[in-house]
């Protein structure tokens, strides 16, 4: 487990980070952007020491390990051509852009502020190969990629953010090749006797939180045209909670209590060789 304050990379390496992985900006937003989530994500998201607080945030929950015990549960092997959508710092786009399978990765996220300010510094401290990341400030329902153009699209905690669910799924949908996946990481569940989360900070802000259940996020992908499963997997790996649900007697409530998943939706069709 990774204790202490996180090590945080060189303003040389951000600067380098910067100056390698390509930003350009996507077409216009569509109307189904989250205007409140904008403006809290440009002007209100703490992230007052940034070279401290980004990297905090991938060491405290653990997320490259995340990654790696997802990847294995789900026995996806990324590869080729990766779409993140909503990517937020780019920690996501980063990890995978670091396996030498992936050729490159587009990370799509609609706030300038996150991709221009802060993914140089998940990218350096990934110690990822900057000029496989190209950061697009474009709208995830509207991201304007090409049909087919991804073997794998990816979210992380950020698919319930979306506005019109239907629409993103079809975008991802869209933007796969045959036999590609959709992988959903982080997406916070409810149940019956979790019904509503706190929304901390975000909910004074608008009301971009969403609320969905297991059920409901299987049916978004299986109405946009994917095969659709979801696997057990704490959401964070740095807490108690998070590492008791991989053991019973705790993964048998998994279910009941928690809801920690992730969502695969694979596109029929023969996967690329």
């Amino acid at each position: 487990m990774t204790t202490g304050l996180p090590r945080m990379p060189a303003a040389e390496a951000v600067g380098v980070a910067g100056s390698d992985s390509p930003l350009r900006a996507g077409p216009p937003f569509s109307e189904s952007v989250d205007l409140e989530e904008l403006a809290f994500r440009e002007d209100a998201e703490p992230y007052p020491e940034p070279l401290h607080d980004v990297p905090r945030f991938i060491d405290s929950k653990l997320l490259p390990e995340f990654l790696e015990r997802v990847l294995r549960t789900t026995g996806i092997a990324p590869k080729g051509v990766v779409v993140e959508l909503g990517a937020g710092v780019c920690w996501l786009a980063a990890a995978l852009a670091g396996r030498p399978e992936v050729a490159r990765v587009t990370a799509v996220e609609f706030s300038r502020r996150r991709l221009q300010d802060l993914a140089p510094i998940a990218i350096a401290h990934l110690k990822a190969p900057a000029g496989k990341v190209e950061r697009v400030v474009a709208d995830f329902h509207a991201p304007g990629l090409e049909d087919g153009c991804a073997d794998l699209v990816v979210t992380d905690a950020a698919f319930h953010h979306a506005a019109n669910p239907g629409r993103l799924a079809q975008v991802a949908y869209r933007a796969l090749s045959p036999g590609g996946i959709f992988l959903m990481m982080r997406e916070p569940t409810v149940t019956r006797i979790r019904s509503r989360r706190d929304h901390g900070l975000e909910g004074d802000y608008g009301d971009f939180e969403r609320e969905y259940s297991r059920s409901e996020y299987l049916s978004f992908l299986r109405r946009a045209g994917f095969e659709a499963k979801s696997y057990a997997a704490p959401g964070n790996l740095g807490t108690w909670r998070g590492r008791a649900i991989l053991r019973p007697p705790f993964s048998w409530l998994n279910g009941i209590a928690f809801s920690e998943y992730v969502y695969v939706g694979r596109k029929q069709g023969e996967e690329p060789a």
